[in-house]
């Protein structure tokens, strides 16, 4: 289970403020969030050896488009993406493939990268997530 420090919900709470006060529409091409983790195959976005296996959460909105690019450094691999509600840890979007991302509604979300390649897993997962 995912539980934000401090620093993390008042980062979060900074950026809904901008949207509220921006009305919400980023220019096309802003990097909204990116990093290196480790894939899920440990189902745990902080696992027993304090390894980061999610995104830090970030704020989308519905009228917002977001494409979503990653690449796994496994010689033999392919990960997925899943887009959860930080809140609820529910999947509110699934990918296969690098592309875009249009959410139904505004919200906060993290995500994962899950294996899908038997017997692989533990790989560093390099993440961008901007807007269309």
């Amino acid at each position: 289970m995912y539980i934000p420090d401090a620093a993390q919900k008042l980062m979060a709470s900074a950026v809904a403020g901008c949207m509220l006060v921006t009305g919400g529409t980023l220019k096309p091409g802003k990097e909204i969030s990116s990093g290196s983790i480790i894939d899920y195959a440990v189902e745990e976005c902080i696992d027993a050896d304090l390894n980061q296996r999610c995104t830090t959460p970030f704020k989308v909105n519905a009228d917002q488009c977001y494409n979503i690019k990653w690449s796994t450094d496994g010689a033999v691999s392919h990960t997925t993406v899943e887009a959860r509600d930080a809140g609820s840890h529910k999947i509110v979007f699934y990918r296969d493939t690098d592309g875009e991302w249009n959410p139904e509604k505004g919200e906060l979300v993290y995500l994962d990268f899950k294996p899908k390649i038997w017997k692989t897993g533990n790989d560093t997962v390099e993440y961008t997530v901007s807007t269309c």
